[in-house]
C-alpha cells in the first residue's frame, strides 16, 4: 500500500514538473504592431484571441466590466512622445490599455501599471487618463482580434481595434512642427555655408507639407534661391508662393526652375521631376485666369 502511494505521488510530481517545463503554442498568440507618425513611435503589444463561433459582445466580453482588450497579459500601448488623444493629454510612456464596454459607448483607459496579468492587478487609482468612444459595427467579421496604427497626416493618426464585427477608433495628435523647427534651426547653426541653401529648401518644403507658417516658408525659400539658384531651390520657392495664393509669382519661379534645369546639364533635379514641375506650372497658370 505504501509502495502504491509512493508511486502515485511520484507520478503526480512528474506530471507537475512536465506541465511546468513543456512549451506549447498559445491559444491566443502574442502579437505586436508599431508605427512612427512624425517623431512619435507607437507600439502595441497584445494577445489575439479568436471568435471560435462564440458570442463575443455581451457574452465572452461583458458590458460594464473592465476588460483587457485581448487575452493573457494586459494589452500595452507605448508612445515615445507626449500625445493628445481623444481630447486628453497623455505623457510619453508605456501603459496598460483597458476597456469598459457599454451598449452604446465604451470607456478607454490608459493605466500606468502596464506590467500585469489581465485585469487581476487593475487599480483605478493607477489610471493616467480615461475617455469615451463610440464603437462601430460593420458587416464583415474579423476572426482574430487585432490592433492597427494608421497615419492620417504628418502629425496625427489613430489606433484601430477590430474583433468580430466591432471596430473602435482612438485618434491621437503629436506636436511635430515644434520639434521639426527646432531641428531645422539647429541644422542651420552647424551647416557649412555652401550647404545652407538645401536646409532652407528642406525647411520650406516641410512647412508646405505640414501646413505650417507660410511666411516663414517663403523667407526660407527666398534665402535658398539667393544662396544657390538651381532648379530645386526655385521649385520649392514656386510651391510656397502657390501655397500662399500668389500664382503669378509661382509661375515665374516655376519657369525659372525649368529654365535653369534645361540650361545646366549638371542640374539633374529638373530632368528627374520635369513632368511634375511642368504640370504644376500649368496648374498655377490656369488659376491666374
Amino acid at each position: 500500500m505504501k509502495a502504491l502511494f509512493f508511486l502515485v505521488m511520484l507520478c503526480g510530481a512528474a506530471s507537475t514538473m512536465a506541465a511546468q517545463d513543456i512549451e506549447l503554442p498559445r491559444v491566443s498568440p502574442k502579437a505586436s504592431v508599431s508605427y512612427t507618425i512624425g517623431f512619435t513611435e507607437v507600439k502595441i503589444n497584445y494577445s489575439a484571441p479568436a471568435v471560435k463561433e462564440r458570442v463575443i459582445w455581451g457574452g465572452l466580453v461583458q458590458n460594464d466590466k473592465i476588460w483587457r482588450g485581448g487575452a493573457n497579459e494586459a494589452t500595452t500601448v507605448e508612445f515615445s512622445t507626449d500625445v493628445f488623444i481623444e481630447g486628453q493629454n497623455l505623457h510619453a510612456g508605456k501603459y496598460a490599455l483597458f476597456f469598459i464596454p457599454g451598449e452604446k459607448e465604451w470607456t478607454v483607459i490608459f493605466n500606468k501599471k502596464w506590467d500585469q496579468w489581465g485585469t487581476s492587478g487593475y487599480n483605478e487609482a493607477d489610471d493616467e487618463i480615461r475617455f469615451n468612444v463610440t464603437p462601430k459595427m460593420e458587416d464583415g467579421s474579423i476572426e482574430r482580434l487585432s490592433y492597427t496604427i494608421n497615419e492620417k497626416g504628418m502629425d496625427w493618426g489613430y489606433i484601430k481595434f477590430s474583433w468580430e464585427r466591432l471596430r473602435l477608433f482612438m485618434r491621437f495628435k503629436t506636436d511635430v512642427i515644434e520639434q521639426a523647427m527646432s531641428n531645422i534651426i539647429a541644422a542651420l547653426g552647424t551647416a557649412a555655408p555652401e550647404k545652407k541653401w538645401e536646409i532652407y529648401a528642406e525647411g520650406a518644403q516641410f512647412l508646405i507639407d505640414a501646413n505650417g507658417n507660410m511666411d516663414q516658408a517663403l523667407e526660407w525659400a527666398k534665402l535658398s534661391t539667393d544662396q544657390l539658384s538651381c532648379s530645386r531651390s526655385w521649385y520649392v520657392r514656386a510651391k510656397v508662393e502657390a501655397k500662399k495664393g500668389d500664382m503669378s509669382a509661382a509661375v515665374a519661379s516655376g519657369t525659372k526652375c525649368a529654365e535653369i534645369g534645361l540650361a545646366d546639364e549638371a542640374d539633374h533635379y529638373y530632368e528627374d521631376n520635369k513632368a511634375e514641375i511642368n504640370a504644376a506650372i500649368q496648374g498655377w497658370a490656369a488659376k491666374m485666369n
